[in-house]
């Protein structure tokens, strides 16, 4: 099943489409990928890629960044439009927490906490756009702009 999912807690210096494409890769088939930058800014504060993702597992809450100059980083997924039969209790797609039989799965950062929970699901964000302006014609070897066009921000 596809997601568009969002990776949180990324340091500004690993927000890029590469790293977006690596996460993906991580989480399984990339779809779509969505730069986070637009003529070099920084255009929202989280990576978000769309990705085909085996739900019969639980799905993935996070990783450890590594890093070698500071402590390692939690980075998190939010899963956007997350269905209804998501079970809280184990993270799989296709149940719900009051008739799931598995352990109660628990997270990593805080074992004393469970792993899942309404956070892991939040509504879908617009894609990143720019507006131009958009050259209607020539006249006299001036260009006359016409009405501001969207483009869409995709890879």
């Amino acid at each position: 099943m596809e997601f568009w999912v969002q990776v949180h807690g990324i340091p500004v210096d690993y927000m890029c489409k590469e790293t977006t494409i690596y996460i993906g890769n991580m989480l399984g088939v990339v779809a779509e990928v969505e730069d986070p930058k637009v003529d070099g800014v920084l255009r929202r504060p989280f990576l978000r890629i769309r990705v085909g993702i085996n739900i019969t597992k639980a799905l993935p809450t996070g990783f450890w960044l590594a890093r070698e100059k500071s402590l390692n980083l939690w980075v998190y997924f939010q899963y956007e439009r997350l269905p209804d039969c998501y079970c809280y209790n184990c993270g799989i797609v296709g149940h719900e927490k009051k008739s799931c039989k598995n352990p109660t799965a628990m997270a990593v950062w805080d074992p004393t906490k469970p792993r899942y929970s309404t956070g892991l699901g939040v509504s879908q964000v617009r894609a990143i756009t720019l507006w131009v302006l958009v050259a209607q014609n020539k006249v006299d070897g001036k260009i006359k702009m016409g009405k501001k066009q969207r483009v869409d921000n995709k890879a």
